[in-house]
């Protein structure tokens, strides 16, 4: 065969693969490149983050503000400028300058100690007293980038610590189990707290600081807003954006439903022991800067310079001596108007569905380092009931005796301080809340964990890694029973069917859950096996209705 006629045929079988690969004849496309979904385009510039084995994309340490360092301290957050170069998001911001209050976590016994140890460790390289540096958020998601879609829900997580201490990065707060097992996008903010996010500057005449009263909040409002910017890109919907904490992190939810600043950034909202009711008064805020100027000992008219050198040290100093109660939103006549839910719930989220709760036994966790409280009597229980209504204490201890009639004293102790006022205020909360269009859905997680035999039974923090379907992160708080990873399963998987539609009935498991109305109070008890009761604990809410308490805390 000649050289010719071999050329003409591997060129006539060259053609016949070609037509063979392009449809109608033309050439085919080169296979389109895969994008790297460790890379994410922001309206702030790129981020670079990181794929876990599991193939979850985790975006870490996230800036959402400038830091509010030097003239930006004690001010309203600004958004960061537009970064040119690729930016490192793959390990966690520091959290904020830490306040504790109460007792810490050496007064509880060695067993506890572990098991919080355990669950709440925070991340490698954050420094414990926190930074001032630190408006930070993470992200986890299973996919990024234009193909992956923007149509998972968003859940917000905002970590609890009261006003005064706690940071979005601890072990069981981290969102990469929600994101893998239920494809949702979850994001967790750092943001101000205590005096850095509290001091009431501007309510208290001092020219500058616009914003300062609630400084904190405010800065929750911007991460929101960089959810509403950008959260497209990480594959999340920014029309379905469900915000939800636990204590403190409850109370903040319950302040953001009340922003006006806040509207429209969120679509739905979970209350997680942390009914916050009201703000602090305006003149009380101002009262507490007047101190704080006066404990610094420095002059009133020149404060306005001085405050933004002083050391991050001696402010915290003085804020010690005041209390960390001291610190919190309140009244500042622009960005919160109102109080939260009182003496009604809020307007202008009448159309956000929400779910509130509280745990069985919440201020065991309290009280378990404390070698007093086993000795607890009946006298006790029966003075401190007096003291949660006085006059009504007698019924009061006998109606939760009625509940719980294996419960020892100490544990009845709980019941008329700690239950007693959580259902004061959820209950209230969920009562002003279901007079709205969108629904209201009430519940009490009644399951006991296992630390030192269940000597917490269920206290306050005990839903979150459950919730989080982060039980096997904390086997020694959470337990690693069947029944414990049943409850994480029901639990997360009603969290998330709440996020993505509003309702959390249809979560696989779950007993029909109907709305939380004034007369019934229809309320969910997350326990082995989950059930609905009507009018729980209905002669102490009698007593509570008939009898409201005018020395009751504002939140």
């Amino acid at each position: 065969m000649s050289t010719l006629v071999l050329n003409r045929r591997l060129m006539l079988l060259g053609s016949v693969s070609l037509a063979g690969l392009a449809a109608c004849g033309g050439p085919a496309e080169p296979p389109a490149a895969v994008s790297d979904p460790t890379l994410v385009s922001t309206t702030l510039g790129k981020l670079r983050g990181a794929k876990t084995e599991d193939g979850i994309v985790e975006f870490l340490g996230v800036r959402y503000a400038q830091p509010p360092l030097g003239p930006l301290r004690f001010q309203a957050p600004v958004k960061p400028s537009l970064l040119e170069t690729e930016q490192a998001a793959t390990s966690y911001g520091q959290a904020a300058v830490q306040m504790r209050s109460g007792a810490g976590a050496a007064a509880y016994p060695p067993v506890v100690q572990a098991a919080m140890t355990e669950a709440f460790a925070p991340p490698n390289g954050i420094k414990a007293e926190g930074d001032e540096d630190c408006l930070m958020l993470n992200v986890y998601t299973q996919k990024t980038g234009p193909e992956a879609g923007a149509t998972r829900p968003v859940m917000v997580w905002l970590h609890g610590g009261g006003f005064s201490y706690g940071q979005a990065g601890l072990n069981i707060y981290r969102g990469h189990n929600l994101a893998k097992n239920h494809d949702v996008v979850f994001v967790g903010v750092n943001h101000r707290l205590n005096i850095f996010g509290f001091l009431a500057l501007d309510s208290a005449g001092v020219p500058g600081f616009a914003g300062s009263a609630n400084a904190g909040m405010l800065d929750i409002v911007m991460a929101l807003e960089w959810v509403r910017d950008n959260i497209a890109q990480f594959g999340g919907d920014p029309s379905n954006v469900t915000i939800f904490g636990q204590s403190g992190g409850g109370a903040k939810v319950s302040t953001l439903l009340s922003m006006p600043s806040a509207k429209g950034l969120f679509h739905k909202a979970v209350i997680q022991s942390g009914a916050g009711l009201r703000a602090a008064e305006k003149e009380d805020a101002a009262d507490t800067v007047s101190s704080f100027i006066l404990g610094l000992g420095i002059s009133a008219s020149i404060a306005a310079e001085q405050l933004q050198t002083i050391s991050t040290e001696d402010i915290l100093a003085v804020a010690k001596d005041l209390g960390a109660n001291k610190f919190r939103p309140s009244i500042d006549d622009k960005y919160i108007t109102r109080h939260p839910f009182d003496p009604d719930a809020p307007a202008q989220s009448a159309d956000i569905p929400i779910m509130i709760g509280f745990t069985k036994d919440e201020q065991t966790l309290y009280n378990v380092g404390n070698p007093d409280w086993v000795k607890t009597t009946d006298a006790q229980v029966l003075a401190a009931a007096d003291k949660s209504l006085p006059g009504k204490g007698k019924e009061i201890a006998a109606a939760f005796k009625a509940t719980y009639p294996d419960y020892a004293p100490n544990y009845q102790l709980m019941q008329v301080t700690g239950t007693f006022r959580s259902l004061s205020s959820h209950h209230a909360l969920a009562s002003r809340k279901s007079a709205q269009a969108a629904g209201v859905y009430a519940y009490i997680f009644a399951h006991d964990i296992p630390p030192q035999d269940f000597v917490l039974k269920a206290p306050h923090t005990a839903e979150i890694p459950y919730i989080m379907d982060n039980v096997a992160e904390a086997p020694l708080f959470a337990g690693a029973t069947e029944d414990d990873n049943a409850m994480a399963k029901l639990m997360s998987a009603t969290w998330v069917q709440f996020a993505r539609t509003g309702d959390p009935n249809g979560a696989p498991g779950l007993p029909a859950w109907p709305k939380f109305d004034a007369a019934k109070r229809a309320t969910l008890f997350f326990q082995k096996d989950a059930k609905v009761v009507e009018e729980p604990f209905k002669d102490v809410w009698a007593l509570i209705q008939a009898n409201p308490n005018p020395n009751a805390p504002p939140i």
